[in-house]
């Protein structure tokens, strides 16, 4: 009795039904960031370079700490 009170107030509440993200969503939320990745970097190609060779040498310590 009281789960089934529970459950009624779950899905009485604002919010209690989520919205899944479509494909069409997600693609034009990828093609979004890619187009300011594109800005920044034609604004700023030193930092976005920098920004490349500072994510790839961590990730290599990262995976070089996993291999040993």
């Amino acid at each position: 009795m009281i789960a089934d009170q529970v459950a009624e107030d779950r899905a009485s509440t604002p919010g209690a039904e989520q919205r899944q993200p479509d494909i069409t969503d997600v693609g034009s939320m990828m093609a979004d960031l890619g187009e300011r990745a594109r800005t920044f970097i034609r604004q700023q190609p030193v930092v976005a370079v920098l920004a490349a060779v500072g994510a790839g040498y961590l990730v290599a310590r990262v995976l070089s700490r996993r291999m040993t």
